[in-house]
């Protein structure tokens, strides 16, 4: 097994310390799916979990629920114990980016902990460390590692939070999903970027294609709501369309902080910005997640994170949506003006 430890000089030990003892439980449950022999799947299971252990010198592994490695990943993920009742189902991303990798939240014995869970494709390469994909599938097991951290230490700050309380209405709970993605993604890839791969082309293209489509995918949101008329449909449309642009800025952002990098090193990027809609935005979403991170473990309240969510409001409001009036009953007041941009062609 290839050594793993942070590229660059930026591992925790130095040649004349010992790293870190391990942070993840003594033994790691992995539970593989689809594979063509027993054999095969304890012995990939067994490999896993030793990356899993050493990764865990540097990455907070101890509230690790177990790992599920599944030929069958969507169908993994849908049977997924959660250890609590929810109409939820987990599903793999679509869209820009395909998921095939997600560490859900789950409660144990009355514990917020996280279980990760992998198509078994993007793992496999690990069986061989001169396979063309031994960094990538290194970096996307570092990835849902540093979740496991990113969740405990939120799940520390505010016990009670994280599946165990409810938002009064749908405008809070579009803009929690919206503040827990952004956060936990940029604090995830600053963690993780030292290790395997480098993904910054990668989230680089995703931001962009994000860019270009996310507004034109709004305004089609609000432009089928003139004709449907069902105003939960759309608020949960238009700022998980928003959202997600936000997210992806997000893992780009995190990624750059981790390597030592800026926007100055990504020209691409701040061409794709320069005169865009989002480009002040984008500055405003660099400086809320620095300003959580800069009290990373530490918070007293969720005042940092709530920027977040009232710059998702800005932005939607920017994309022709206002929400306001919030009422004790749960309701409020939503205003979608008639513009030319959000208007049916038929009309």
């Amino acid at each position: 097994m290839t050594d793993i430890a942070p590229a660059d000089g930026e591992s925790a030990a130095t040649p004349d310390t010992e790293p870190p003892p391990p942070s993840a439980p003594e033994n790691i449950s992995v539970s593989l799916r689809g594979f063509d022999t027993e054999e095969h799947a304890r012995t990939f299971g067994n490999l896993v979990a030793t990356y899993v252990r050493a990764l865990s010198r540097y990455i907070d592994m101890s509230a690790l629920d177990g790992i599920t490695i599944a030929a069958d990943y969507a169908q993994a993920l849908l049977e997924l114990d959660r250890g609590y009742e929810t109409n939820h189902k987990l599903t793999p991303s679509e869209g820009i980016a395909l998921g095939v990798a997600m560490t859900p939240a789950v409660i144990r014995d009355g514990k917020v902990k996280s279980h990760i869970l992998f198509n078994a494709g993007v793992l496999l390469p690990l069986e061989d460390d001169e396979n063309e994909f031994f960094e990538q599938a290194l970096h996307t097991l570092a990835h849902e590692c540093a979740h496991v951290e990113v969740t405990e230490r939120f799940n520390a700050a505010f016990p009670g939070i994280l599946l165990q309380s409810k938002s009064p209405d749908l405008h809070t709970h579009c803009r929690w999903e919206i503040i827990k993605a952004c956060w936990d993604e940029y604090a995830v890839t600053q963690i993780c970027a030292p290790f395997g791969q480098r993904p910054t082309d990668g989230y680089e293209e995703t931001f962009i294609a994000a860019l270009e489509q996310t507004r034109p995918q709004a305004n089609g949101c609000i432009k089928a709501y003139r004709l449907h008329g069902n105003l939960e449909q759309v608020i949960a449309e238009v700022y998980g369309a928003y959202g997600e642009l936000m997210k992806f800025g997000c893992y780009h952002l995190g990624n750059l902080v981790g390597l030592g990098l800026t926007v100055d090193d990504v020209p691409k990027t701040a061409v794709a910005l320069d005169g865009h809609w989002f480009a002040p935005f984008f500055d405003k979403l660099k400086q809320a997640c620095e300003n959580i991170a800069a009290q990373y473990g530490e918070w007293m309240d969720r005042g940092a994170f709530e920027a977040l969510g009232d710059l998702a409001d800005e932005i939607v409001a920017d994309g022709g949506m206002t929400i306001s009036n919030h009422r004790d009953d749960g309701t409020f007041h939503v205003d979608i003006p008639f513009t030319p941009q959000t208007m049916p062609e038929a009309w």
